[in-house]
Formats: structure tokens, sequence, C-alpha cells
């Protein structure tokens, strides 16, 4: 029987969140970023956002808690809710981030009602999911329950048209980490035409900016990654 890529990711993560004494970071992934990169780059990628105190937000796939940590510092009365499909990861969030923390899958959303949020968002998830079929799944529940003149942020995507590119950086910049699983641990790459097609069948706004943009010198992976910034029309006439 073949085990999807998104379960095979889930086992890791399973395994990764039973890291103790390091940086929540580290334990999403990031451990080639030091605690200063790592806020720098947050900063950036959420700009485009607005963000206010006071917002309701739903982060995706928030792993460890790492990325709404880190908002909190700048916006420490935002709402924060999260959700992994990793329980031991989950478990990391739960201890370290004040906030709401629940166990589920990005691509069914049920457990939060339409127009909850008035941000949604997602960073360096995306390559983890089984499909492209999938994305469009995410996208849609994303958009569901985020209201009428709010925003979703997909970030750190891998993009198709950049794959062969990606996986030559890949060999040279991951040659020396240790190997969680000896499973076949792939990318998912995105086409960023999947995201400008569900933007106008949902009568979304939509930017596309490149990773590279952002000026982030230390994180390779900004070279083949772009993120997505969805905004709801707010349905006012005038």
């Amino acid at each position: 029987m073949t085990v999807s890529r998104s379960k095979i990711w889930q086992e890791i993560w399973d395994k990764k969140g039973q890291k103790a004494d390091v940086p929540l970071h580290h334990v999403d992934g990031f451990d080639l970023l030091d605690a200063e990169q790592w806020d720098y780059m947050v900063g950036q990628v959420t700009r485009p956002l607005g963000l206010k105190d006071g917002e309701k937000i739903l982060e995706c796939g928030c792993g460890a808690g790492a990325f709404l940590a880190s908002l909190l510092k700048k916006f420490p009365e935002l709402k924060v809710t999260g959700l992994d499909y990793s329980q031991p990861i989950l478990a990391a969030a739960k201890r370290n981030v004040k906030g709401d923390f629940y166990h589920g899958d990005m691509t069914d959303l049920s457990i939060f009602s339409d127009g909850q949020f008035e941000k949604t968002i997602s960073y360096s998830t995306f390559h983890y999911l089984s499909s492209e079929g999938a994305a469009a799944r995410a996208v849609r529940e994303m958009v569901r329950v985020t209201r009428a003149g709010g925003s979703v942020f997909i970030g750190d995507v891998s993009d198709l048209a950049k794959r062969e590119m990606a996986l030559a950086l890949r060999k040279m910049t991951h040659q020396n980490h240790q190997r969680v699983s000896s499973a076949n641990t792939d990318h998912l790459f995105v086409p960023q035409e999947l995201f400008r097609q569900l933007a106008g069948e949902l009568k979304l706004g939509i930017d596309i900016i490149d990773q590279e943009s952002f000026d982030l010198p230390f994180y390779d992976n900004a070279k083949y990654r772009y993120s997505v910034y969805l905004r709801k029309n707010s349905g006012r006439k005038g």
C-alpha cells in the first residue's frame, strides 16, 4: 500500500515534536536560522497582511507554534488559534504559546465556523500536502473561515517552476542533516497558477511575492519559494 506524502511527514513531525530544550522554530524545522533571523523573516513575510492587535488569527499547520509566538512578540493582543495534524508537536505549542490549539487536518477546517477569523495563515506547510487537490481544498477551507474583508496568507510555497533548482540546492544544503525517517520525504511543488485560478473562482484579490523579495539572504529556500496573499471582498458597496 502506498503511503501518502502527508502521512509520511506527519510521522516525522510526531518524532520531531518529542524534542525538548530547543527553540520552537528549530522544532518546526528551521534549525539553520537563529532566533533573530526567524523573527525577522516572520516580520517580513507578514508585513503585507497589515496585522493589528486584537485580531483573531488562525494558523493552519502551526507545528510547535513558533510562527505565532513570533507574531505575539510584536502584537501581544492577537487572539491566536493553531491547528496541526501532529499531536506531539501540538503539545509543544500548547505548553509555550498563549492561544487555543486544535488537532486536525488543514484540508478540513469544519471545527471552525464561516468567517471566524480576521486572518488565516499557513507558513511553510503546503509542500507537505499530498497533492495539488489537497492544496486547493486547504485554500478553500482557509478562505471559508476568514471573514469578509479579511486576508489569507499562504507562505513559503515551493514553486513548481523552480523544482529542479530546488532539488539541486537542497542536495547541497541538507547533505549533512540527520534524517528522522528512511522514507521518501519529497515535497509538493505547487504552480502559482493554482492560486490564481482559485482566486478567480472565489472572487478574491491576490498578490504573489517571490520569497527572495523579502531580503532573506540567510534562508536558502527563499530562492525557490513564494508567498500568496488573498483578500476577501468586504461585500460593502461604494
